[in-house]
């Protein structure tokens, strides 16, 4: 189904709704009527572009992780740019501090940690080194969503530049970097 303004405005009720919803009770208890309510739209419209709430929720994931900035392959520039690309990614995140907070820490879904798990790893790849397996990736990223989960819940006590630097000097020592 094409994508016009007024689609993308229903989308983004809906989603939006959702997200306020999840605020206040758990996402197993949120049904289509809930959702249906808070937007101020039909059933038969959530249905027009949803199964369920759960392909409403895959939907908001998929946009989080889509509109992360990912550095293009060797567009980094040595370790420098990789700490730019980091904090950039950091703050990407500080700003939309109301989804992650909800993803990460009201509902932490393993499916959406791994794909952004998957995501992170792409930009960890050079804290690690050419030699080091996926162990050190998965090793290093799984500690920095605990991290992140960390920074998101304390209210992000650091700026994303000095956060950014902390995580690659962690992941660095663990890597033997």
């Amino acid at each position: 189904m094409a994508e016009n303004r007024r689609v993308r405005m229903t989308k983004r009720l809906m989603k939006d709704a959702l997200l306020e919803l999840m605020e206040t009770k758990p996402f197993e208890k949120i049904k289509v009527t809930d959702v249906c309510a808070a937007a101020d739209v039909n059933r038969s419209t959530f249905y027009a572009y949803y199964t369920d709430t759960l392909a409403l929720l895959g939907e908001i994931e998929d946009d989080a992780i889509a509109a992360s900035p990912v550095a293009a392959e060797g567009e980094s520039g040595g370790e420098g740019g990789f700490l730019r690309d980091l904090s950039d990614y950091f703050e990407f995140v500080r700003q939309n501090e109301r989804v992650f907070r909800l993803l990460l820490l009201r509902r932490s879904s393993e499916e959406f940690n791994r794909r952004l798990i998957d995501s992170v790893m792409e930009r960890c790849r050079p804290l690690a080194g050419e030699g080091a397996g996926r162990w050190t990736y998965v090793f290093c990223v799984s500690g920095v969503i605990g991290l992140l989960r960390e920074w998101i819940s304390g209210g992000f006590s650091l700026t994303s530049g000095e956060f950014a630097g902390r995580v690659f000097a962690l992941c660095s020592a663990a890597a033997g970097a």
